[in-house]
């Protein structure tokens, strides 16, 4: 799985960010109409970073908003049409964000955590690296051929070869059985329950090992040939991203470009 060129200039952008000035806080709805009165005149309007706070916009028109890293607090969002609208790491906290209308956003990093996303149209959009992990009801929202990274990128049934990097660097490739539990979230690494270790060898593949050692558990080890299951159990909510079982990548180069970075 090739990075598209805007999944390269979000983590670029976000390796690089750094918290500016105190953030403006909006709690009036006449604060926002007034800021969209531009909108009809063709410009983008900037909220971004904005904290809005407490506000009642259900249904409003929100669309081809710049709203990146911007929070909605204690706000009733059902309905409001943000469509084409950048909101990369925006964040709800405590929202009514049913049948929000994100469709052709872009919406990575946001944060849904803890909110119920029933209705909410994803058409078109680009949610990686988004948060959905606690939130309700992520298989009612509305998705297409278009949506970028809700579905697993890993295959669904079937056997696959799947890579990680232990310590020293040493890049372990494992088949991932057919009858293996399997899921990945909104990024481009997974988890699983169950591997067989094929081999382990040095990022330039000139040397060899029969064994690698975990660089979050020292105690558990991969060995070539043997079969493992993870230490701690397997977690079956997909979107607990960090938490037990085998993690994964689907690509070789990805698994050395994140342990050595």
């Amino acid at each position: 799985m090739n990075f598209s060129q805007t999944e390269r200039d979000f983590i670029e952008e976000a390796s690089k960010y750094s918290p500016g000035s105190e953030r403006r806080t909006i709690d009036k709805a006449e604060e926002v109409k007034a800021a969209l009165k531009d909108k009809n005149n063709g410009t983008v309007v900037d909220m971004s970073e904005v904290i809005f706070n407490d506000l009642d916009l259900s249904g409003w028109d929100m669309s081809g908003l710049n709203l990146r890293r911007a929070t909605f607090d204690h706000c009733n969002l059902n309905g409001t049409d943000f469509h084409e609208s950048m909101m990369d790491h925006v964040a709800f906290y405590d929202c009514d964000i049913r049948n929000m209308k994100l469709n052709n956003c872009l919406v990575r990093g946001a944060s849904f955590r803890g909110n119920d996303m029933e209705g909410i149209d994803l058409s078109g959009a680009n949610i990686y690296a988004a948060v959905l992990e606690d939130a309700t009801n992520q298989d009612k929202v509305i998705i297409d051929d278009d949506t970028k990274w809700y579905k697993m990128r890993c295959p669904e049934e079937g056997p696959f070869i799947a890579w990680k990097c232990c310590t020293e660097l040493r890049v372990v490739q494992m088949l991932v059985p057919a009858d293996a539990k399997r899921c990945m979230a909104t990024m481009e690494t997974g988890r699983v329950s169950k591997v067989k270790v094929l081999s382990i060898k040095s990022i330039d593949e000139t040397k060899s090992w029969d064994w690698a050692q975990s660089t979050v558990d020292p105690d558990f080890y991969y060995e070539v040939g043997k079969w493992l299951e993870p230490a701690n159990g397997f977690q079956e909510d997909r979107w607990k991203d960090s938490s037990a079982g085998i993690h994964f990548f689907l690509e070789r180069q990805q698994c050395v470009d994140y342990q050595s970075k």
